[in-house]
């Protein structure tokens, strides 16, 4: 009889820690979800500037993180585009659970993936083309390069 009891206590432990490991894994899953906690900063995002110009030169990378980034002609941008074939509110790049996504916000001259202009949220891929303007943006993985 005593044996069943701390058989019986030693179970009820062992679920009691389960229950806590459960609650900690659900935690944790939201705080990723919302983009409070990234998993790995090789989840991010990274755009290289392919053909540039003064103020955005050649080669120079930009890390997109969960904040996202917006790029057009206007100051308020996170990416300023020095060229008049940009609009001054452009185009918004996200990041979300692991997935970075561009979307034109009503840009004059369009925004171009691959060589096609898109009219709703695109979700990218390593080795995707990005036309802005007369500025041409190579997406790839963030791989610990400093912006």
């Amino acid at each position: 009889m005593q044996m069943l009891t701390v058989v019986g206590r030693i179970v009820f432990v062992g679920f009691i820690y389960l229950f806590l490991l459960r609650i900690l894994t659900v935690m944790l899953a939201d705080l990723r979800s919302k983009g409070i906690m990234s998993k790995t900063e090789s989840d991010l995002g990274c755009i290289e500037v392919l053909s540039g110009a003064e103020k955005l030169p050649k080669g120079r990378k930009i890390k997109i993180d969960s904040r996202g980034l917006s790029i057009g002609r206007g100051k308020h941008n996170d990416i300023v585009v020095p060229d008049h074939y940009c609009s001054l509110d452009h185009a918004e790049f996200k990041h979300n659970r692991g997935m970075t996504t561009l979307e034109d916000v009503g840009s004059t001259n369009g925004t171009w993936v691959n060589g096609e202009r898109i009219n709703s949220q695109v979700q990218l891929v390593s080795g995707d083309f990005i036309k802005i303007g007369s500025i041409t943006f190579l997406y790839s993985r963030w791989g610990n390069e400093s912006s």
